[in-house]
Parts: C-alpha cells; sequence; structure tokens
C-alpha cells in the first residue's frame, strides 16, 4: 500500500508540473460533463459523471481530470494484489504483480490520461475477479457486487460486453453447475439494470451509439483483407504491452493451457478473446491500438506469476528496459537532451498531440476580446473541445458539420441562434477555411496562422480566422457515424 501511494503521489506531480495539455479526447470528457445526461453520442456517461464530481472539488482543472485516472490506476493495483491473493495464497507474488503492471506501458498511460479506457480497465478487472470469487464460494454478496461492477463497466464503455464470452467459456469448462445456481441469473439483472438508461437515452435518439459502434466496427462495410491494417494492429499491441516483455506473455499462455491449469486457463480468456476479435476486425479496418488493452489486465497477473515463479533474474533485464521506454514516453525531452532525438523525431512522437492547446486557447482569448458579439467555432471536435478548457473563461466552442461524421456536438445547440444579428466568428481549423465556410459570413477580416512548436521543431500548424457578420452556415446532412 505505501508503495503504491508513493507512485500515486508522483503522478499527481508529474501532472502538475509537466508541460503538456490534456489531450482532445481528455478535453471533450470533460467538456460532456458541463451538459450532464443519460449517455452520449459515442460513449456511456459515467466517464462525464466522473468529471463532475472531480472538478466539482479541484476546480475545471488539468488534476481536476486526470485525478480520475490517478485513482482509478492506483485501484487497479490493489485489485491486481487481491485477485493474485485469492488464486495463488501467495503475499510476496500478489504484491509483485501489483508492481509488475507499473512496466506495462498500457497501464502507465491509463493511469494518467483520463480516458474511457481507464474505468473500463478498473471495472473489467474487478469484474474478473468478483467473478470468479462469486463462482468458488456462491455468496449472494460477491454476486450483487458482480452485477454492479458490470454494470459500471458497461457505463465506462460498451466493450464491457466481451467478458460475456469469457464467462460463458469458463463456465461451460470448469463450472457448469453455476449455470443452475440462481444469483448468477440475478447478478446479470443487476447488470441489466445499468444499462436501462443508456438504452432509454439512445431510443430518444435514434440509436446513434448503435450506429457509431457499427461504423467503427466496420459492421457496414463488406469483407476485404488489409494486411496493412493488421500489420499496424499487432504493432500497436506490442507497443502498448512492451516489446521487451512479449516473449513473457506468449509464454504464459502457452503454458496455461499445456499445464491445464484452471486458474491460470481463466486468466488466459479475457485476452485471447479481444486480441482475436480486434485482430479479425483489423483484417478490414483500422483498429486503434488501445481498444483492445483493457482485455489486457489478467494477462499481466498470469505473467507475473510465471515470472515470479520461474524467471526472475531472467526478467529482470527487459523489465528494466521496459520501464526504460515508459520513462522516455513520458518526458520524450529527454531524448533531445541525451543526443537521440532521431530514435523519436518530434513529428512522430505521440505526445505532440497533448502540447500547445493552451498556449492556442490563450492567442484565441486574446483575439476574442476585440469582438465582444462574437463566438468561437471549428469543424473539428478536437479543436472545440481544446479551446472550450483552454481559452479564457472557458467559453463554449461550437463544431459545425462540414466534412464531418456525427459527433456529440450534433446533438447540443448549433449556430442558429446567430444568424443574421450581427456576429462575428472566430474560425480555428488545421486547414484552410473552405468556401462553405466562409459564405456564411459578410467577409473574412483577418487571418493567421498558429504554430505549435514541441521540442524545439514545429508539429502542427493551426488557421485562425476572424469573420464578419453572421449570416448561416448550410451544414452537411448527417449521412455517416
Amino acid at each position: 500500500m505505501i508503495f503504491h501511494t508513493a507512485v500515486l503521489i508522483l503522478r499527481v506531480f508529474y501532472v502538475l508540473f509537466r508541460d503538456i495539455d490534456l489531450s482532445p479526447e481528455e478535453a471533450q470528457y470533460w467538456l460532456w460533463s458541463k451538459f450532464l445526461d443519460l449517455s452520449y453520442y459515442s460513449k456511456p456517461p459515467l466517464i462525464a459523471y466522473l468529471n463532475f464530481l472531480s472538478t466539482a472539488v479541484l476546480g475545471d482543472t488539468e488534476i481536476g481530470v486526470r485525478i480520475n485516472a490517478i485513482i482509478l490506476g492506483f485501484l487497479i493495483a490493489l485489485i491486481t494484489y487481491l485477485f493474485s491473493l485469492y488464486l495463488f495464497k501467495d503475499e510476496k507474488l500478489a504484491f509483485f504483480n501489483s508492481v509488475f503492471i507499473y512496466f506495462i506501458p498500457a497501464y502507465d498511460i491509463a493511469s494518467i490520461l483520463f480516458l474511457t479506457d481507464t474505468p473500463l480497465a478498473f471495472f473489467y478487472l474487478s469484474l474478473c475477479y468478483l467473478f470468479y470469487v462469486a463462482v468458488k464460494e456462491n455468496k449472494p454478496i460477491i454476486w450483487i457486487l458482480t452485477g454492479i461492477s458490470a454494470g459500471l463497466g458497461f457505463l465506462s464503455k460498451y466493450s464491457i460486453v466481451f467478458f460475456f464470452p469469457v464467462m460463458i467459456v469458463y463456465l461451460t469448462i470448469f463450472s457448469r453447475k453455476t449455470f443452475k445456481e440462481k444469483w448468477f441469473y440475478i447478478s446479470i439483472i443487476i447488470a441489466g439494470v445499468f444499462t436501462l438508461p443508456v438504452l432509454y437515452w439512445n431510443f430518444s435518439h435514434d440509436f446513434v451509439s448503435f450506429k457509431h459502434v457499427g461504423k467503427l466496427s466496420g459492421a457496414e462495410q463488406g469483407f476485404s483483407l488489409n494486411f496493412k491494417h493488421f500489420g499496424d494492429y499487432i504493432l500497436g499491441q506490442i507497443g502498448i504491452n512492451s516489446l521487451f516483455l512479449l516473449p513473457f506473455f506468449v509464454y504464459s499462455i502457452y503454458k496455461a493451457f499445456k499445464e491445464r491449469d484452471e486458474k491460470l486457463i481463466y486468466l488466459s480468456l479475457s485476452p485471447l478473446v479481444v486480441f482475436f476479435f480486434f485482430g479479425f476486425m483489423a483484417l478490414k479496418k483500422n483498429v486503434e491500438a488501445n481498444w483492445p488493452a483493457f482485455g489486457y489486465s489478467t494477462l499481466y497477473i498470469l505473467t507475473g506469476y510465471f515470472i515470479y515463479k520461474r524467471f526472475l533474474k531472467l526478467a529482470l533485464p527487459p523489465m528494466a528496459l521496459s520501464l526504460l521506454s515508459i520513462i522516455i514516453l513520458f518526458y520524450t525531452p529527454i531524448l533531445d537532451k541525451v543526443g537521440l532525438t532521431n530514435i523519436l523525431p518530434p513529428k512522430i512522437d505521440p505526445t505532440k498531440r497533448l502540447v500547445g492547446w493552451q498556449e492556442m486557447g490563450g492567442f484565441v482569448s486574446a483575439l476574442k476580446k476585440d469582438y465582444h458579439r462574437s463566438f468561437v467555432f471549428s469543424d473539428s471536435y478536437h479543436i472545440s473541445s481544446e479551446l472550450s478548457f483552454y481559452m479564457e473563461g472557458k467559453p463554449f466552442v461550437y463544431c459545425i458539420r462540414v466534412d464531418r461524421r456525427m459527433n456529440q456536438w450534433d446533438l447540443w445547440e448549433g449556430l442558429k441562434k446567430y444568424e443574421n444579428k450581427g456576429y462575428w466568428g472566430i474560425y480555428v481549423a488545421d486547414h484552410p477555411i473552405t468556401e462553405k465556410v466562409k459564405s456564411g459570413f459578410e467577409s473574412v477580416e483577418f487571418q493567421t496562422t498558429y504554430d505549435v512548436k514541441y521540442r524545439g521543431v514545429k508539429v502542427k500548424e493551426y488557421y485562425i480566422y476572424i469573420l464578419k457578420n453572421y449570416k448561416k452556415i448550410e451544414e452537411d446532412p448527417i449521412t455517416t457515424y
């Protein structure tokens, strides 16, 4: 507990003093918390509720948002300890496993950046733990907690449903008698109750979340092999789980099935189900590296078990290299200080998405002060989210539907209230203004570009326009989700 508390404090200081901003998705979920609802276009509502609570205490600040990830990361380490202790009855092994996850890039990222993957990972691991205990002990309170954990997982992200095939396979092989237990079904009903608000919201909004998830999954596309996407998927999974520890992951799953150990097979099921499902999806479309990450939490317990029991000395150098790669990832300017910039140049540095927003927010705020009857807008929800957070006074920044798919802004109030009332528009985009946007105003009064530099190199350019007398922008119809 002392060790994990120390890491929690270290993460708080990292957020307070590291010169990076909220990611676009973090800023978007923060903005959702200003419009509390039963659900949202692309995700269930729990992340908005957590942001609402944390920022009510710590203010609309980066630590006010990211404290959620830090606390959940701490709790994931504790659940890892408790689950390992229950499985293996070895306190030293359980502690090792709870520390071993710090050597996994995906876990460390999720413990700093507050995205939907973080609460999902926590509730998914909790569900794996509680379900296993419930099957073994068949106590009503454990089944109730299992249902609650599944329900809160659903409110975090729809991917919690991947536990269902894991559950069915495990029970079919190892515990068919559980299918006859009433509390098993009661726990399913409890979980189902948590889905009702989201289902009702979708019923009231033309099931847009289902359409969005269907679009992301490629359900609308015919099947065609795309090995580039699949190759990118494999590289992404290796990246988030550590190249240096890959042989131990593979070995652990192999040995779990070879030894036919019920506990070890259970720990193998989630990573296998999510890896192969998203791998199949990657054969036809792009799959983001983080999508399957939640399902690997039991893999870390499994791998930690084999490392601790059989390969501890052998694993120490790869673990050290993995930790070094994580340190570099979290502070990439260190590469420049030691003359290794070419290992990860600024233009491909993933943290470049987290810089420049605060400064640009201040720049746009200064422009807006000269135009009191004005509004700020973009056609990118990334830009709209970041400016909403980083502009002075945190104004709502609109996101018009021009050359984009539907998003949450299409369910909020748009620009109609500004039509033909003499308002100025401040347009910020990552591309030059289009004729459709320009035609919605009387004239372009001012234009400039804003360069974002990171590690001494220009990594992004934004276009900013001040437009006179808003008339009306003919937004595109909704044709894709």
